[in-house]
């Protein structure tokens, strides 16, 4: 108690008890008070609080009521085609529009094309007189609002019918979708002109799809794997929840590359399905993604090595890759569509990127081309390639030999420069054509101002001051010759800055999707770019890291001006397949046609095509050739990597092996080599797939024409083929190259003797003058040269009075000391008539004043027969005035120089309207078969470049070098020859396959009775270790470290022995298991046995201290022991049930090789081949 209530209770006269009785009443009172007041308090607050809410929401939805109606006003506004009141039309005030006066809205719209380059509401108003909202009205329909351009203004961002409803459709109307609903409708013409011209989808059918294309989502390639390694019992789209941890796939769309998160992941069963001892399957799958080769090498003894070693092919190991990784493809092919739900994923993905687009219908006839010379009309194809030049950011003019683009390119660049689209042109052409160029621009443009420069104006000491005037010039072209162009340098500080962007954009890609590749790559760029930086004015290295190639480059002085300095607005590059040798950065060896390296003049064009473009917002550049592809289809990715990188990146098809794996289809074979007498694996692009995709995407910025007679063109009637008899020496020389053909096929030869390049070579000479391959043979009139001076001289004759000439093409034996075809045809021709004054050789002119001057002899007809190469006489020559006839004495290696050729005569500006192709061909030689190699694959290039073809699929002719099958089949005269020979490499090839399966089968019996025996004895140890897990679990006792020791002592005591046990010897007893030394058992060899119900042996070791310490791990483990042998017992029943199927299956190749064996048997049979 307190001395205060002491105090109270003495005065009070009350006792303690009544007092604290009280006390507590009040603290009662008191507590019942605050609470009341608390509860007051909090619901006043929540009053409070539910009032606030409710102003704030009240406030918010006032806020949010008025900027809808707001937003409601302003979408109100900009749609209402309504002008402000102080708005004024600044083409009103503008006198050269004032000049121009058109009497509709229609006419106006045309004006404006033809003025502007596109569609300008505000200047038809202007020059028809007429309102904003009359012309959009008017000309709906004709023009359409993009909703990416218009700016919220209704008078902007309108384009023609042909712009807007053309390109990818598919997203273009998702965006017009989303506009036409925030909008409330005012675009919706839009969407219902999108889906009238969205193609139709493509079905699975009707799409190619492998391992490696690169449109497959990862997620797919990974729920294969795993359907694989869990023998199919998983088709669903739902794998991934199953995935094994270890193995995952990742792909980088920057560089096209796939990796592997376990590459060395195997799993038995997947095995011996899918993978060989050489490789296994997840290194097959990866290789196949990466389009690497899946060759197996061996390493054998070699006299012609330093190390008396080296490593071959070996042939038996890579066909059964090659036929594993077939399978694999083919059980890609069938699982990818066999569930409903990833086929329609599959479907919408593949639509969405590559289905939804449509080609644009250029139409130029609204072009006046003003200041062009009246005289000469452009042809309606002309026309509408000048219109896409203007309305694309880069073209291809991908029109035959002879049909005009020269024309077309000076005037699309006078049309650019009058509509104020491009400042400066510059023109880059063939040395050897400079002044054509110069004579047609002034001949098209008779008042064009341009600066024609000739490589003698671009010589050291004068170059900078042909730089100086091309940067400050007002030129409406620049003429340039492609060796002018090369010597131009790219500032340092350009590079850097191209470097720098490179960089940060593969610095902003993902660490998670970066591959090895990538990262390397990363680094290669920043070691250039540090280099650069380092040095002020020498740089051993381009400015694209992305090519990954050095070139030397001179000090140079800081005032020099450089390329990017010119101000260059539009570039024209004529001849551009002179080009396409850039470096090509992929993982696939040994591709036919492919360069890993390039050439400098190549690069050099890359970097600078790259600068116009980055300076022109992606655009201003135009390539012209009359032969895009040149040997294979592969060369239209080399076009789409200078014209349409960034599309290319788009669709992530921006490295050489994702455009492969979307379009082309390998073919691994085997081939003797060209340099060895060894096999090796060639690659080869036999197949390209989805044509229709890669049309649509190339026909983008690819204007493709074919010659036609309206166009100026002289027609002819095919080719007339003349066949020259063989004569006897001519086939026992095929006789000798089919016995090369043997010998080079049975390793017997080596590169420094022959090959198939030398044999495909000789071939053809020998079919042109048997004196090229053996000088000791005599003339005779049975050969092509002979033939062709009959028809020359006929012809010469017959067009006397008219002064027609002729072409004779050779690209083999031309002029030289000693024996040669131009010779010999020169003096057979002066001995039929023709005189000797009117035969040339392009050789012979070897300055371009030479040229010009026996080009003009050849227009007027003074010059009559001129005989020259493809390489010298192809391209670029303008003789074709007086043209009547064109001789092929021998085979073009490629199309492309069929094209040139023929191209000569076959063009615009021919007075003859008929002309004659003579084809030369030997009988019994290779010539024919290579006529139509030829003409196959131009048939397949054509209708890759003009879109025409229904074909979802096609094969490509890739090689010039004839293989051992065509060789014999053409030496012998007989193409069952042929057929022969790809008979008995198939029969060969199954013969191989078999002798592996039976080695397999052989294996499995092996495996087959390991597997049985350890299951005998698993079936034996498991039910005690079980039973032994069991009992340890309930008898399990608590041990000091005494008793310990002294368990460790009596096992150390027995074991030390000097003499070794005779039998086996209980030494204790440990948590109810005997501890049993065995008979033999010592320090040298530690071991115990540890017997309950079962054995279980302990290995020790010499050290005493950690006896104990072993004994308890292997109790402990016994539980984790039984549950590895129970799972071993279930694998093991497993693999004896896959091996029993296997050996019982009845899939092997005796079928395929009795047919075949049948085939070859009935072969040698009409062949009258003797069986031995």
């Amino acid at each position: 108690m307190s001395i205060f209530d002491y105090l109270a209770s003495d005065m009070l006269g009350v006792s303690n008890d009544d007092i604290t009785a009280l006390i507590g009443k009040l603290q009662n009172i008191q507590r019942e008070r605050a609470k009341e007041e608390r509860i007051r308090r909090d619901k006043a607050e929540r009053v409070q609080k539910i009032e606030l809410e409710r102003l704030a929401l009240e406030v918010r939805a006032e806020r949010e009521r008025q900027a809808t109606e707001a937003a409601e006003q302003h979408i109100a506004e900009v749609t209402s085609m309504e002008l402000p009141m102080d708005w004024e039309n600044f083409y009103a005030t503008d006198e050269e529009v004032a000049r121009v006066c058109v009497e509709s809205i229609p006419d106006g719209f045309v004006k404006c094309l033809n003025n502007k380059g596109c569609v300008d509401i505000e200047y038809i108003a202007a020059i028809s007189g007429s309102e904003c909202k009359e012309v959009i009205e008017t000309l709906k329909g004709s023009i359409y609002q993009n909703p990416d351009k218009w700016g919220e203004c209704f008078y902007k961002g309108w384009e023609t019918a042909e712009e807007y409803l053309s390109g990818n459709v598919r997203k273009k109307l998702e965006t017009a979708k989303e506009a036409n609903k925030e909008y409330h409708g005012y675009f919706e013409l839009n969407v219902e002109a999108l889906k009238n011209v969205i193609p139709p989808k493509v079905c699975a059918e009707d799409i190619y799809v492998t391992l490696g294309s690169p449109w497959v989502p990862e997620v797919y390639i990974n729920d294969f794997v795993q359907h694989l390694i869990r023998a199919g019992s998983m088709k669903s789209g739902y794998v991934s929840v199953y995935y094994s941890p270890r193995i995952r796939f990742f792909h980088d769309s920057e560089t096209g590359t796939w990796e592997c998160s376990d590459p060395k992941y195997t799993d038995w069963k997947m095995e011996q399905t899918y993978g060989t001892v050489a490789r296994s399957t997840i290194d097959i799958i990866l290789r196949t993604l990466n389009m690497q080769s899946v060759e197996v090498t061996e390493t054998i003894k070699s006299t012609s090595t330093k190390s008396g070693t080296k490593r071959v092919v070996n042939k038996a190991a890579t066909i059964e890759v090659l036929e594993k990784q077939k399978l694999l493809i083919k059980e890609f092919q069938e699982w990818i569509w066999d569930d409903r739900a990833r086929k329609h994923d599959l479907e919408i993905i593949y639509d969405n990127k590559f289905g939804g687009i449509k080609q644009r219908h250029f139409d130029g006839r609204f072009l006046e081309l003003p200041g062009k010379n009246p005289e000469i009309d452009l042809f309606e194809y002309q026309k509408n390639a000048v219109a896409r030049i203007l309305f694309s950011p880069n073209t291809l003019l991908s029109h035959d030999v002879g049909s005009g683009k020269t024309y077309i390119m000076i005037a699309a660049g006078m049309e650019l420069r009058r509509m104020g689209l491009s400042r400066k042109n510059l023109y880059v052409v063939p040395n050897n054509i400079i002044g054509q160029w110069r004579y047609l621009f002034y001949e098209l443009y008779p008042n064009a101002d341009i600066l024609c420069l000739e490589p003698k104006d671009f010589t050291p000491k004068d170059r900078q001051r042909a730089l100086r005037e091309i940067k400050n010039g007002d030129y409406d072209a620049i003429i340039m010759a492609y060796s002018s162009f090369g010597e131009i340098e790219i500032s340092r500080k350009c590079r850097i800055k191209v470097l720098k962007e490179e960089a940060e954009r593969l610095d902003s890609i993902p660490e998670y999707k970066a591959s090895k590749r990538l990262k390397r790559k990363r680094e290669k760029l920043r070691e250039e770019l540090a280099d650069l930086q380092a040095n002020s004015k020498y740089n051993p290295f381009y400015f694209d890291a992305v090519y990954g190639y050095q070139v030397d480059n001179k000090d140079r002085d800081d005032d020099d001006i450089t390329f990017e300095e010119l101000g260059i607005t539009r570039l024209f590059i004529d001849e551009a397949h002179n080009f396409k040798n850039v470096p090509i950065d992929t993982k696939i060896e040994n591709v036919m046609g492919i360069s890993a390296t390039g050439s400098n003049k190549c690069k050099d064009m890359m970097d600078k095509v790259k600068i116009v473009q980055h300076d022109n917002g992606g655009g201003g550049v135009v390539f012209a050739t009359g032969t895009p592809i040149t040997n294979s289809i592969t060369d239209a990715f080399i076009m789409q990597s200078y014209l349409q990188s960034g599309e290319l990146a788009l669709l992530e098809l921006q490295s050489f092996d994702s455009w492969v794996g979307m379009f082309a289809e390998k073919n691994l074979g085997f081939e003797v080599d060209v340099d060895t007498s060894n096999y090796r694996m060639a690659t080869r692009f036999s197949s390209f797939h989805n044509i229709p995709e890669l049309t649509n995407i190339f026909a983008n910025v690819a204007d493709f024409h074919q010659m036609d007679a309206q166009a100026g063109i002289p027609g002819h009637d095919g080719y007339e083929d003349i066949v020259v008899r063989k004569t006897p020496e001519f086939q026992n020389y095929l006789e000798c190259i089919s016995e090369r053909a043997d010998a080079i096929r049975n390793g017997m030869v080596n590169r420094a003797d022959d090959n198939m390049l030398l044999i495909t070579t000789d071939g053809r000479k020998a079919a042109l003058d048997m004196r090229l391959v053996n000088p000791e043979s005599k003339f005779t009139t049975s050969s092509k040269v002979f033939e062709c001076a009959q028809k020359v001289a006929e012809i010469y004759k017959a067009t006397r009075e008219a002064r027609s000439t002729q072409l004779v093409f050779c690209d083999t034996s031309t002029p030289k000391e000693g024996f040669n075809i131009y010779d010999e045809l020169k003096g057979l021709l002066v001995k039929m008539g023709v005189s000797e004054n009117e035969i040339a050789y392009i050789h012979d002119a070897t300055t371009e004043r030479a040229r010009e001057k026996l080009f003009e002899s050849m227009r007027q007809g003074v010059i009559r027969v001129l005989i020259g190469s493809t390489f010298k006489l192809g391209l670029g020559v303008n003789v074709q005035t007086k043209l009547i006839a064109l001789h092929h004495l021998d085979v073009p290696w490629r199309p492309s120089d069929m094209v040139q050729r023929e191209g000569r005569i076959l063009r615009q500006g021919n007075e003859n309207k008929k002309v004659k192709i003579y084809r030369y061909i030997t009988e019994g030689s290779f010539d024919a078969y290579s006529w139509q190699l030829l003409e196959t694959k131009q048939r397949f290039i054509t209708d890759i470049l003009s879109g025409c073809t229904d074909d979802r699929s096609g094969a490509d002719v890739d090689d010039t070098v004839l293989d051992y099958a065509e060789v014999k089949a053409l030496a012998v005269g007989n193409p069952l020859i042929k057929k022969r020979v790809e008979v008995a490499n198939e029969l060969t090839k199954y013969l191989i396959l078999q002798k592996k399966l039976i080695d397999k089968h052989a294996l499995y019996e092996s495996e087959l009775a390991r597997l049985k025996e350890r299951k005998k004895i698993i079936s034996e140890i498991l039910p005690k270790a079980t039973a032994d897990a069991e009992y340890l679990a309930e008898h399990r006792l608590e041990y000091t470290p005494e008793n310990r020791r002294d368990i460790r002592t009596a096992i150390y005591r027995t074991l030390n022995t000097d003499e070794p046990l005779k039998e086996d010897h209980v030494v204790a007893f440990y948590n109810g298991f005997a501890v049993v030394v065995p008979k033999n058992a010592s320090m040298l060899r530690p071991v115990v046995y540890l017997r309950n119900i079962g054995n279980h042996m302990v290995e020790l070791t010499t050290n005493e201290t950690l006896f104990m310490s072993k004994i308890d791990k292997v109790l402990d483990g016994l539980e984790g022991r039984s549950k590895i042998m129970s799972d071993e017992l279930e694998e093991i029943g497993s693999r004896v049930a896959f091996i029993d199927s296997e050996l019982n299956s009845d899939s092997d190749y005796a079928e395929q090789i009795q047919e075949l064996k049948q085939q070859l048997g009935q072969i040698d049979e009409k062949l009258g081949v003797k069986k031995k």
